[in-house]
Formats: C-alpha cells, structure tokens, sequence
C-alpha cells in the first residue's frame, strides 16, 4: 500500500518547479499577443484632394488640391513618428496620383496604381501581403468606403465632397478594426460625425 505522506512530499516537491513552468507559459501567450498585434497593418484611407473642372472625365487637382496635396506627406511624417509609410497605392485616376506624390516624395516609394478592377479583392490582398506594414491608400471616396467595409470598420464616415479627412485604420488585429479620423490641410466647409476623433493640422 502506497504511503500517502510519501505522495504528497513529491507534489509539494514538484510545486516550486510548476509555478516558474506556468509563469513562463503565461509570459509567452502574453509575447505571442504583443506579436500578433504588431503584425497587424496600419491602412491610411487618404481620398485624393481637389479636382479642377475637364472634359475627359480624369481631371488634374485644382489649385487648392495642389496645396493641401503638397501638405499630405509630411503631414503623415508628422502623425506617424518613428514609423514610415511602406507601401503606397493610387487610384489610377491623376487627382489620386497627383494627391499621391507628396507621400512617394516623403517617404521615397514608388506609387502602385489601382485600376477599377483591382478594389474588390484588395483588403484581401492588403491582409495577405503587408501584415506588420503602413500602406496608404489615396483614391475617391466610394472606393475608400468600399475597401474599409471590406477591412472590417463598417460605414466609412466620407463624404464624396470632404478631402480633408485621412482614416487611419489598424486592420486586421485583435477584434474588430480600429479607425481613427484626422484632418490636414485646409478645414473647407465638410462637417465631421460626433462619433469621430479629428486632428487638426494647418
């Protein structure tokens, strides 16, 4: 017959190498969380700024396009301190690109173009190619609603006719996306939703 006494030494034995064992696995899990969340990639939803009027239907930026356009770049220098943009697309229209070439400048990177066919599949393709990235993403207001829908935020607070609101969204992460609400450049006349954050800069 096993001595009871002689059991119970052995477990308290044991007790002073479990708790060193446990506090080790909950250390990783809380590492592997910290991981997770530092591959999740940051989008910058940028709508491109001011068109002027044309008659092709693919005009350049107006005047005051061209000025807030020139302020895009080192305003997101500016709100993303000690990260840099990584990887920058544009709508394959020129105010987009136009809107876009203050960030290539900025952070030195080519402009991937985005063709009307490339939006629907591109929140997967943003997933599954740039986890752990900074990607900003300039292009008109219904193609940003549609891709942040598809990333997760639900009904993109856009205007058609607001270019001062850039939506920095932290996608995919642990729960449902995260979206913040900025502003750059001149304010102009579009009013922001009581339910957003701004950040103003002139």
């Amino acid at each position: 017959m096993a001595d009871p006494l002689t059991g119970l030494r052995r477990r308290l034995q044991l007790t002073p190498l479990l708790v060193p064992l446990l506090v080790l696995v909950a250390v990783g899990a809380g590492m592997l969380a910290v991981a997770w969340w530092a591959r999740t990639a940051v989008v910058i939803l940028v709508p491109h700024a001011e068109a002027g009027a044309s008659d092709t239907g693919d005009p350049d930026l107006s005047p005051a396009g061209e000025s807030r356009a020139r302020r895009l770049g080192p305003f997101l220098a500016d709100v993303l301190p000690g990260r840099a943009v990584d990887h920058l697309y544009a709508a394959n229209t020129r105010r987009s690109q136009q809107t876009a070439v203050s960030v290539a400048n900025q952070f030195k990177l080519p402009i991937n173009l985005l063709g009307g066919n490339d939006w629907g599949d591109f929140a997967s393709r943003l997933r599954r190619e740039h986890r752990g990235s900074t990607v900003a993403v300039v292009g008109p207001a219904d193609a940003l609603r549609g891709l942040a829908d598809r990333l997760g935020t639900g009904a993109l607070p856009l205007a058609a006719d607001d270019h001062a609101s850039v939506f920095v969204l932290v996608s995919p992460g642990p729960g449902e996306a995260r979206l913040l609400r900025l502003r750059y450049g001149e304010p102009g006349t579009i009013r922001a939703p009581a339910n957003s954050t701004e950040s103003r800069n002139k």
